[in-house]
């Protein structure tokens, strides 16, 4: 699904990635290790495109991201992103929040169907629709994803008076209302309080029992234990080890992982 090549990001004179070479199966979860500011978060930005590479390739479904001249913004429809600190509207209700981006794709969506029509192009009905319609779509789906986390009854409040592991579950249905191909993770359960994680952790369980493509960058070696199909190790922009949960945690054979480790466990 997706394919790193030789990926660079430079910062002015600081190079953060270098020469990474990634790739990630459909139904993989793949979780990223590392020391703090080895890259990690940066090398999910760029696989989503919310930074530029300074050099290499990054396929997504077989389409280079990094080629300028691809519309990036309908790939991404397809690439989800849960953050570190929530990055909800504190002045728009959970249910907003989940409904605000699949309204607008659907709605830009309909348009362009409605030029194809009138220039006599290629198009399918159902594509054309009305915005009630849409809304109606978008906030059935979200009430769906809402009772699964064990929200449904705080769609209509707002994100201030959540808690940091609602904030999170929200996040995470927010991005599924999209319905990604893959989600990336961003360390989502480092600004959150100890007993927090367990919920938040549990959701994140049940996608990968269901099969979602996930890239997760987490020091919740746990998690990475029990979940991951694979673990990836980087340090100073560059992928060290990758192998299965038990050959990285039982038997690490670079001398950084073996330091990481030891450290953390």
């Amino acid at each position: 699904m997706i394919r790193v090549c030789n990926l660079v990001k430079a910062f002015g004179d600081n190079v953060v990635l270098d020469g990474v070479d990634l790739h990630i199966k459909q139904g993989e979860i793949v979780v990223i290790l590392g020391p703090s500011g080895s890259g990690k978060s940066t090398l999910l930005r760029c696989l989503n495109c919310m930074e530029d590479p300074s050099g290499g390739n990054i396929f997504f479904h077989g389409v280079d991201l990094a080629d300028m001249k691809v519309d990036i913004n309908l790939h991404r429809q397809k690439i989800g992103m849960v953050f570190q600190h929530f990055n909800l509207f504190n002045n728009k209700t959970v249910m907003d929040n989940m409904t605000l981006a699949p309204v607008y794709v659907a709605k830009k969506n309909c348009r362009k169907a409605r030029v194809r029509k009138f220039f006599g192009k290629d198009y399918v009905a159902e594509d054309i629709k009305t915005a009630k319609q849409i809304k109606e779509e978008a906030k059935e789906k979200a009430t769906e994803l809402l009772g699964r986390v064990g929200l449904l009854e705080k769609a209509d409040v707002y994100p201030s008076t959540l808690s940091g592991g609602q904030k999170q579950r929200v996040a995470i249905v927010r991005s599924l209302c999209m319905n990604p191909d893959v989600i990336l993770f961003d360390e989502p359960t480092s600004a959150l309080d100890p007993e927090m994680v367990g919920e938040v952790l549990d959701v994140m369980k049940s996608l990968a029992l269901e099969g979602m493509t996930m890239a997760v960058v987490t020091h919740e070696m746990g998690f990475a234990r029990e979940v991951a199909t694979r673990v990836v190790f980087i340090d100073e922009g560059k992928i060290l080890e990758s192998g299965t949960p038990s050959e990285i945690f039982d038997n690490p054979k670079h001398p950084r992982l073996k330091q990481f480790l030891d450290k953390i466990l």
